[in-house]
């Protein structure tokens, strides 16, 4: 397993001036310079940011995601699995009917067929998204370990396992996340995403957050999985602390990352 970390300044210079190591650096794709700037320290991959089930897919710049692709040698192309309130209007976000539920899956599955036929539907991972509950924008039924085995089986996509969006739908809707984890598509496994969980300054809940007492058991149990060749070995194994741009800049601290990045990249090649 290769392991990463959000590209960010921090890390850039942590990296650049040998105090933190990793294999990759994970980029988002909205910044070609970025991107170049990045892999001059080391390599890239790319977090393309797609949505499959909200019809984005009709109005993607297919030229560029190829072109950022090859530019990276990005493996796979991971796509959201979503499901948005404003999509299905009088429909309940914690709905169990059955219509509206294979409604949900025809959607998403839709788009992942699309781009199955675009890029090849063994370089597609699927990411399981957050449902806080009602108030929220996300339906219940698209983060069901059900709903998500059904589109991989249907599709034929891989899965990309995110355990601290795992860990906010446990929380927020009550129930065992190490069960419900267990009871997603994990044979189909093909990535990892590993950050904590704390609330921001208005008290809400984020992920990308420092590592916790509670993370870093999640992290131990996850990768005790596929030590033990229980669940199999993803290509990639990333840590989603930091970042750029106003939505993670404010949480990308260099005392964080000299901290946990170490940590977790000797927990990571350990398992192997």
């Amino acid at each position: 397993m290769q392991f990463a970390v959000n590209y960010s300044r921090e890390a850039e210079y942590l990296v650049e001036n040998s105090l933190i190591d990793v294999d990759l650096f994970k980029c988002p794709d909205f910044s070609e310079s970025l991107i170049q700037k990045a892999q001059e320290i080391k390599p890239c991959y790319i977090h393309f940011g797609l949505n499959a089930g909200s019809r984005q897919l009709n109005h993607i710049d297919w030229d560029q995601l190829f072109k950022l692709k090859q530019m990276t040698q990005t493996p796979y192309v991971n796509v959201h699995a979503v499901a948005f309130c404003e999509q299905y209007p009088g429909m309940d976000v914690l709905t169990e009917e059955p219509s509206h539920i294979e409604r949900i899956i025809d959607a998403v599955v839709n788009d992942i067929n699309k781009l199955g036929e675009a890029v090849g539907i063994e370089n597609v991972i699927m990411e399981n998204v957050i449902c806080r509950g009602p108030g929220e924008n996300m339906f219940k039924a698209i983060i069901e370990p059900n709903v998500l085995t059904e589109i991989v089986n249907r599709t034929g996509c891989s899965f990309l396992l995110d355990i601290a969006h795992a860990q906010l739908s446990a929380l927020s809707l009550g129930f065992n996340v190490k069960d419900y984890i267990s009871r997603m598509p994990i044979t189909n496994l093909k990535e990892l995403h590993i950050t904590g969980i704390q609330k921001d300054k208005n008290g809400r809940l984020r992920d990308s957050m420092p590592m916790t007492e509670n993370d870093w058991d999640l992290a131990n149990w996850t990768l005790n999985n596929i030590k033990t060749i229980e669940w199999p070995e993803p290509w990639v194994v990333a840590l989603e602390y930091g970042g750029v741009g106003q939505a993670f800049e404010w949480r990308s601290d260099q005392k964080v990352l000299i901290e946990q990045v170490p940590k977790l990249y000797e927990m990571v090649k350990t398992s192997q």
